[in-house]
């Protein structure tokens, strides 16, 4: 049996045509994200100019359930645009073919015809080799036309580890462990998913105790939920047994029920304040929550009741469910706009509030400190400003080397008028720098 995904108006003989959108010719309406075939279900798939309408993140959910739903052995046949092609193409191009190779580019402007990502050629064979395939070739079509696009071809191996991992994406999409509308966060996800993945094929035939101790170590810190689902996944395959996973499937649940990831937020927001350390703040937090889960491991009960307790005395840091440097970066500029907002409508004690609490997340937040400087002025506490500016120019000297000394003209400008006594002239938020 083969499968045809995204068949549009294209119907081919011999095989399940689905689509998402158009169900003229389609034996099935379905996402291919989701696609609703038993594992190992196909011999031959197709996909025909479709990767380029998912975008980053959903691309490789695709892929993933392209991989499951194949035999072993089984044969994968994508086309996708050139980019590289289109844009030597474009800068060539007269306006009639610029404009036909621009529609090329990022589609129409219709349900289910704007494309939303490119994929050259190095990035699509990574992600194909992620996604478990072998024997991957990819060619040049028309390189020259107004539609270059790119073919790959590329079978299933016999890999148990890639065809556990493709049931452990659904799964987490089916337990809305990922929300596949987010890309940021599928991306996030997606580090830890590839750690999982590289310590599964590194354990080899079979999950001894170390790999799962060291898989459920990772996967416990970033989301208790996620650890779960992956142990569930690998306990129907062959990699190991039910009665081998028990103990940790208690430690995950037990992590999970607490809010664990409430609890590490927690940590590294009391954690001391030292700007140009984010990196570090967050190596530290990865060290301690590594040791606490260590301890679960072993059922050391004063560990234990002493961490329960601390998470029912903790405040809740919203609906975040993943521990990761991106994910504090963002709730700490979620913090940081809440308090440029405040700073607007002149609500200097709330902005000063919101300011120190996203400070607590992001300790390298370059804009946070800058507000702090210039509410400092309007306070009428100049020391207090100074001190602030040297921060903001520690902190554009340790990420912005190369753009180091444009930016700081603009912070002695103001530098220099606080000590003057004229820095009300800086009273408004500072959104960028």
């Amino acid at each position: 049996m083969k499968l045809n995904i995204g068949c549009g108006l294209e119907y081919k003989k011999g095989y399940v045509n689905v689509d998402a959108y158009d169900k003229t010719v389609a034996d099935q309406m379905m996402s291919v994200t989701h696609l609703e075939f038993d594992n190992q279900s196909f011999s031959h798939v197709d996909c025909i100019q479709l990767l380029e309408h998912l975008g980053a993140a959903k691309s490789i959910y695709a892929l993933s359930e392209i991989y499951r739903v194949l035999k072993q052995g089984g044969s994968f046949l994508l086309e996708t645009p050139d980019l590289v092609s289109s844009f030597k193409s474009f800068i060539k191009g007269d306006e009639n073919n610029r404009k036909m190779i621009m529609n090329w580019i990022y589609g129409l402007d219709m349900p289910g015809m704007s494309h939303k990502y490119g994929f050259p050629k190095e990035l699509l064979e990574r992600m194909l080799h992620e996604a478990g395939f072998i024997d991957i070739e990819i060619v040049q079509l028309k390189p020259k036309s107004i539609h270059p696009s790119l073919r790959a071809t590329c079978k299933k191996g016999n890999s148990r580890v890639y065809q556990v991992i493709s049931q452990f994406r659904k799964a987490l999409v089916e337990e809305k462990q990922v929300n596949l509308e987010h890309q940021v966060e599928v991306i996030e996800k997606e580090v830890l998913i590839q750690d999982l993945v590289q310590l599964t094929l590194n354990a080899g035939t079979t999950l001894g105790e170390r790999y799962l101790k060291t898989i459920v170590e990772a996967s416990s810190i970033c989301s208790p939920k996620i650890g779960r689902v992956f142990l569930d996944c690998i306990s129907e395959s062959e990699l190991t047994t039910q009665d081998e996973i028990r103990d940790y499937v208690e430690t995950l649940e037990k992590l999970d029920s607490m809010n664990f990831v409430n609890v590490l937020m927690h940590i590294f927001s009391e954690l001391p304040i030292r700007p140009g350390e984010q990196s570090e703040s967050y190596a530290s937090v990865l060290k301690l929550g590594k040791q606490i889960v260590g301890k679960f491991i072993a059922k050391d009960q004063s560990a234990i009741d002493e961490i329960t307790n601390t998470s029912k005395k903790i405040q809740n840091y919203g609906n975040n469910d993943f521990f990761s440097s991106v994910g504090l970066e963002i709730m700490s500029n979620k913090q940081l706009a809440l308090g440029l907002k405040a700073f607007g409508l002149d609500q200097i004690d709330n902005a000063t509030k919101f300011i120190h609490d996203a400070i607590r997340l992001n300790r390298d937040s370059i804009t946070a400190f800058w507000n702090l400087a210039r509410i400092s002025i309007l306070n009428q506490n100049t020391e207090s400003a100074l001190q602030y500016y040297s921060t903001v120019r520690n902190l554009l000297m340790l990420h912005h080397p190369k753009n180091y000394r444009s930016y700081m003209k603009n912070v002695d400008i103001e530098r220099r008028s606080a000590e003057d006594g004229k820095g009300e002239v800086f009273s408004k938020p500072l959104f960028s720098y």
